[in-house]
């Protein structure tokens, strides 16, 4: 196994800052036994997981989380307990979500004795940071902003980071400026702190220097990310919208070798763990942005699990084709596409951003899914149920919802059970019948006001 980073250096501006991290943190901490001296077969297979990831190796990492929650430890260590949960999250990141979401409910329905707090902290986080990639993006971010009010209260600290994370790059994509860089600061000063997992948070961090004051005021941290190759492995199967960023921005600074460092990481990662569709997405999106390939861009946008990164996937894919004249009708009906899917995860930024675009070929609005509507959703329903249930009530099936919101029919089933839930119907049928009436009522008050 090879050693983990000494530290990572990283300019801001005039300053340079090297956190200096000996041994990784525990992903979870807060209990009195240390991953790294444990001594039963659970806290070993659950420090090589930890130790696999944090060295880019997602498919050991996940090996070795399933076999720790298929071992008893037979010492009653607490942190013993949280090795379910760090198995979700690495599911988490390699976009397997349905067998995230799978484990993560049969957690809850165990009885037992009462939860520590540590347990609740990082249940709450680790659920929130699923269901924001599985695009139930307000329930996530509530779940994490849960987990972290107890994480700080009972001193989880290397929890922190993870949710921070979450909750920066939520922020970043509703153009919530203010959130964003109060999460960022919770960042950098826990970053100073040398936790666990510095990768992400320095890409977040990244983003937001770039949306504050364009990619000039973000050079610095985008060298140092692309530069170390220990940080750069580890981000490429933590973020799969990392790869094309990176390659994007450093193609903005005119730093062709970095972008080409990004792309070609990428294609490593991806050819060592061919397992994950996540993995292999975000490679051919950077592979298409670094050598104007449209068809490896139209493939990441087809193959990626995540909804988000689809969308960022297409709108790059539509850029490429506005240069050609004769590819201007495909990219608006690409672009729009894009909106759709930035409307459908509430990425307010994005979706402005692609509008503007849209308007540039003369077309005033784009095909955004869910239908106008003032004030809050009804029946308390996210933008993803909101557009699913949508969809279905005009007599699409799961399938045919999933193609037109990049996502799983898998995860469309999942989103249409909490419709059926939160509207209180059975069916289908009931959803079209309810749905329609909904509209009539809403077009009834319009025309009365």
């Amino acid at each position: 196994m090879r050693p983990s980073p000494s530290g990572v250096s990283i300019l801001s501006g005039r300053n340079r800052y090297t956190p200096k991290v000996q041994f990784p943190q525990q992903p979870f901490v807060g209990c009195a036994d240390d991953i790294s001296s444990g001594s039963c077969e659970t806290a070993a297979l659950f420090r090589s997981s930890a130790l696999s990831w944090y060295d880019g190796r997602l498919d050991a990492g996940l090996q070795y989380a399933a076999s720790a929650v298929g071992v008893r430890c037979e010492d009653g260590h607490e942190f013993c307990e949280l090795a379910p949960l760090w198995h979700v999250a690495l599911l988490t990141k390699a976009r397997e979500v349905e067998a995230g979401w799978r484990m993560i409910n049969s957690l809850e329905t165990r009885g037992g004795e009462p939860e520590s707090q540590v347990m609740t902290a990082t249940s709450h986080v680790i659920r929130g940071e699923l269901l924001f990639a599985m695009g139930c993006v307000d329930e996530g971010l509530a779940e994490v902003e849960a987990g972290l009010r107890v994480a700080e209260r009972c001193g989880a600290r290397s929890l922190l980071p993870t949710g921070y994370v979450v909750m920066a790059l939520g922020a970043l994509r509703r153009a919530d400026m203010r959130s964003c860089l109060h999460y960022v600061d919770k960042l950098t000063g826990e970053a100073l702190l040398g936790y666990f997992g510095q990768a992400a948070g320095a890409w977040v961090t990244a983003q937001a220097a770039e949306a504050r004051g364009g990619v000039d005021r973000a050079a610095g941290l985008i060298a140092g990310i692309v530069a170390n190759p220990a940080v750069l492995r580890q981000l490429l199967v933590s973020e799969p919208a990392a790869a094309s960023w990176l390659v994007r921005s450093c193609g903005k600074l005119g730093a062709h070798d970095l972008a080409k460092t990004a792309a070609a990481a990428a294609s490593a990662a991806s050819a060592a763990q061919p397992r994950f569709a996540v993995v292999r997405a975000s490679a051919l999106h950077a592979a298409g942005l670094l050598e104007d390939d449209s068809g490896k861009l139209l493939e990441a946008a087809n193959l990626y699990p995540d909804l988000w990164c689809g969308a960022s996937a297409r709108e790059d894919l539509a850029g490429l084709l506005s240069a050609r004249r004769s590819e201007r009708n495909n990219a608006i009906r690409i672009l729009e596409s894009a909106l759709g899917g930035y409307t459908a995860v509430g990425a307010t930024r994005d979706a402005s951003r692609v509008v503007n675009k849209l308007r540039e070929f003369g077309v005033r609005r784009g095909a955004i899914r869910a239908v106008e509507r003032d004030g809050q959703l009804p029946h308390g329903l996210t933008n993803t149920e909101f557009a699913v249930a949508e969809l279905v009530s005009q007599g699409h099936t799961n399938n045919e919802v999933g193609r037109q919101l990049f996502i799983s029919r898998h995860t469309v089933a999942f989103h249409l059970k909490k419709v059926y839930q939160k509207m209180s119907v059975a069916s289908r049928v009931e959803l079209a019948a309810t749905w329609k009436a909904m509209q009539w009522s809403v077009g009834r008050k319009t025309v009365e006001g």
